[in-house]
C-alpha cells in the first residue's frame, strides 16, 4: 500500500433514471413521455468511493466528507455507505435541507444527461467544514484527497489547497459547467491528478483535434502549473487516455454488454484511486490495441475494469464489482497480469 487514507468531498444523494426511446436531444420547450427505470442512481462521491472502499477493504480508511438530509434517503444512503466499508463519521445530517436528488435521462445510444438539485444538504459542505474535517482526520503524505463534483467549487478548491499543504496526493474532477471557475482559480498547481471525460477536457481546453490531440493540448496547459501532474481522459466506448511526464498512453475499453452508462466514469475514477493507493503505476508503458493485449499493470486498467463491468448493470453503483469478480473476469478472458496487479493478498480483503 502506498496510501492508507482516502478522503473526499462531492455529491452524496439519491437518484432516478429515466429512459427515452428517442435519440433526439430533449428540446427547450419539449414534453416527452419517458420510462421510469427501477435502477438505483447515486451521486458522484458515493459512486467513486464505493469502488475505492470495495477494492481497498481493510487496507485503507476511506472517509467521505459531506451532508445528507435528515430524511429517508439520507438514512438509507448512510446505511449503504457503512455497509460498503466507508467511515461515515464526517457525513452530517441536516434538519432543514433535503438529501441531494439527481435525475438522469438516458437516450437509446446510451448517452445521458443529468440534473442534480443545487438546493440540497450538500450545499452545507462549505470550505470551513471541509477544512475542519480534514484537520480531525489528519492529512499527510500517505493520504489521497479527492475533490469530486456536486458540492461548491470553493470547497473543492480549499480541499486541494489544504491537501497540497499537508503533502497529500490530490485528485480533481471538473464538470463542463465549472471549467472557467477552476481555470481562473489557478488550483491546478495543487493537483496531482486531473480526471475528466472528453467533453470536460474540451471545455477546459478547446481544440479542433481528436481525443488524443485534445488531451495533449490540455496537458500542455496543465504542465505550466505542475510539471508532475497526471491527466486522465475517459472517452466512453473509445477507451481512455492518460498523460504523465509527456507520455500519452491509450487503454482500450473491456468487452462488455452495455446496459447503462450512468456512473461509468465515476467507477473508472474509483478504480484508479484504489489502484494508486495500492501502489500500482498510473501508466504501464504500452499502448495496447485491445484490452489485456499485454499484462495488466496500471491503475487506469483497474479503473477500466470497474467501468466496463459497471455498465453491464442497471444501478449506477454496480455492487457486484470487487476484487473477486474482477479476478474472475480476468481469468475468463485469459488476460495476463503483473504480480502486483490485485495481488493474491488483495483477494482476501474486507
Amino acid at each position: 500500500m502506498l496510501f492508507d487514507k482516502v478522503v473526499g468531498i462531492g455529491g452524496i444523494g439519491a437518484g432516478m433514471l429515466f429512459l427515452t426511446d428517442d435519440n433526439t436531444t430533449l428540446g427547450r420547450s419539449e414534453s416527452r413521455l419517458v420510462e421510469l427505470s427501477d435502477a438505483k442512481d447515486y451521486c458522484k462521491l458515493h459512486i467513486v468511493f464505493h469502488y475505492v472502499a470495495e477494492l481497498l477493504g481493510n487496507n485503507a480508511s476511506v472517509y467521505p466528507i459531506g451532508f445528507v438530509g435528515k430524511d429517508a434517503h439520507g438514512n438509507s444512503l448512510l446505511e449503504e455507505i457503512n455497509e460498503a466499508g466507508m467511515d461515515s463519521a464526517y457525513i452530517s445530517s441536516d434538519l432543514h435541507l433535503p438529501t441531494m436528488l439527481s435525475i438522469v435521462l438516458q437516450y437509446p445510444d446510451k448517452e445521458t444527461c443529468n440534473f442534480t438539485a443545487s438546493n440540497s444538504a450538500c450545499d452545507k459542505v462549505t470550505a470551513l467544514y471541509v477544512k475542519e474535517c480534514m484537520e480531525q482526520i489528519g492529512i499527510d503524505h500517505f493520504t489521497i484527497v479527492a475533490a469530486i463534483p456536486e458540492v461548491q467549487a470553493e470547497s473543492r478548491i480549499e480541499m486541494l489547497r489544504y491537501g497540497k499543504e499537508k503533502g497529500a496526493f490530490c485528485c480533481l474532477s471538473i464538470p463542463e459547467s465549472e471549467a472557467d471557475v477552476f481555470k481562473s482559480s489557478g488550483i491546478f498547481d495543487c493537483c496531482s491528478l486531473l480526471a475528466v471525460n472528453y467533453s470536460e477536457a474540451l471545455a477546459l481546453c478547446p481544440c479542433d483535434g481528436d481525443e488524443a490531440e485534445t488531451a495533449k493540448h490540455l496537458f500542455a496547459d496543465l504542465q505550466s502549473y505542475n510539471p508532475e501532474i497526471m491527466l486522465m481522459v475517459t472517452c466512453g466506448e473509445k477507451g481512455s487516455l492518460t498523460i504523465h511526464k509527456g507520455n500519452l498512453e491509450y487503454v482500450p475499453p473491456i468487452p462488455a454488454d452495455v446496459f447503462v452508462t450512468t456512473g461509468a466514469g465515476d467507477a473508472c475514477l474509483g478504480g484508479v484511486i484504489a489502484g494508486l493507493a495500492m501502489g500500482l503505476p498510473f501508466q504501464k508503458g504500452n499502448n495496447d490495441t485491445t484490452f489485456g493485449e499485454t499484462p495488466l499493470a496500471s491503475a487506469l486498467e483497474l479503473g477500466c475494469l470497474c467501468a466496463g463491468m459497471a455498465i453491464e448493470k442497471a444501478d449506477s453503483i454496480a455492487k457486484h464489482v470487487g476484487v473477486s469478480s474482477i479476478m474472475e473476469r480476468i481469468r475468463e478472458n485469459g488476460w495476463k497480469k503483473e504480480s502486483r496487479f490485485l495481488a493474491k493478498e488483495s483477494e482476501n480483503r474486507g
